[in-house]
């Protein structure tokens, strides 16, 4: 078994397709055939079932998988350390970020990357989930979390601020223009774009509370699926939102704002996180400990 032969695997179980895998991976298809092919002879049992909807894992095939995935990451990030070796920081660091968390990321990317200009910035965006899973597969290195969201994997990780949650408006639909701080009554019948109730942020729980506290319920006319769809129909003037303080930064300019809800006062705490078991190169190990080394974002 090579390298070479476990790339093709784990590209055409994560793709469903040697097609898809084959326009990944930028290859023929017949090779990526033909090597899954010879896996199979050599462990002596079938790796995926073939079918009209695509390829799907065997037993045998997730197990492969799972070790598999693992030795490619334990590979790329060998080789970045033994070519950095002598010649100053170098290497990838991959890294994952939610969209809520990007004004606390994208500072402390920056002053990274000033302070070690070659070293290659992978950076994707996701949900808490998925972020979460590729960190447990290797292929991500880092996240930008909001605490909380860590569970059952063996993290480390570290606060980078907090954050405070906020009504988010625009001028039209501030329903107390005239104030600093919004009056809770002041919600009433105020039409609300929250995110759905089993979001795992329970952004939404501590308003819904307050609110019947005050003897009435908020008028939810939306439950959005994520963050950015939440903020397009704040802009859009369907109505407000209840999330954190600094996503007002990821949509300058747009005419919306924050503003503090009278008596009801709770904070997030955003976190650099990683896998500390796993084995992280010389690149990498910078990047986590960026901050404590004195460079602060």
């Amino acid at each position: 078994m090579t390298i070479r032969q476990l790339e093709y695997f784990c590209a055409t179980a994560e793709e469903g397709s040697v097609s898809a895998a084959a326009r990944k991976l930028h290859v023929a298809q017949p090779p990526i055939s033909r090597q899954i092919a010879l896996l199979e002879e050599e462990f002596g049992t079938a790796l995926f079932r073939r079918g009209n909807k695509g390829m799907k894992l065997t037993e045998a095939g997730e197990g492969l998988y799972q070790q598999g995935r693992q030795y490619i990451a334990d590979m790329a990030q060998l080789t970045e350390q033994v070519r950095s070796l002598g010649a100053g920081v170098r290497g990838m660091v991959r890294v994952g970020t939610l969209y809520s968390t990007i004004p606390y990321a994208l500072p402390y990317l920056q002053a990274f990357r000033d302070a070690y200009p070659q070293v290659e910035l992978y950076i994707r965006m996701g949900s808490p989930q998925d972020l979460l899973a590729d960190l447990n597969l290797g292929a991500l290195h880092a996240l930008f979390l909001r605490a909380g969201v860590r569970e059952s994997l063996s993290l480390g990780g570290r606060i980078l601020g907090n954050d405070e949650l906020k009504l988010i408006v625009t001028a039209a639909s501030d329903p107390a223009p005239d104030l600093a701080i919004i009056p809770l009554d002041r919600l009433r019948d105020v039409p609300m774009c929250l995110l759905r109730s089993d979001d795992m942020w329970g952004y939404n729980e501590s308003l819904v509370k307050e609110c019947q506290r005050s003897g009435f319920s908020p008028r939810i006319v939306c439950q959005c699926y994520d963050t950015p769809m939440a903020m397009q129909l704040v802009q859009s003037g369907f109505g407000v939102s209840f999330l954190p303080e600094s996503i007002v930064k990821t949509m300058p300019r747009s005419g919306i704002y924050a503003k503090a809800i009278d008596g009801l006062r709770e904070s997030f705490s955003v976190v650099l996180t990683w896998d500390r078991n796993a084995y992280h190169s010389g690149s990498v190990e910078h990047f986590l400990h960026f901050q404590e080394s004195g460079q602060n974002p």
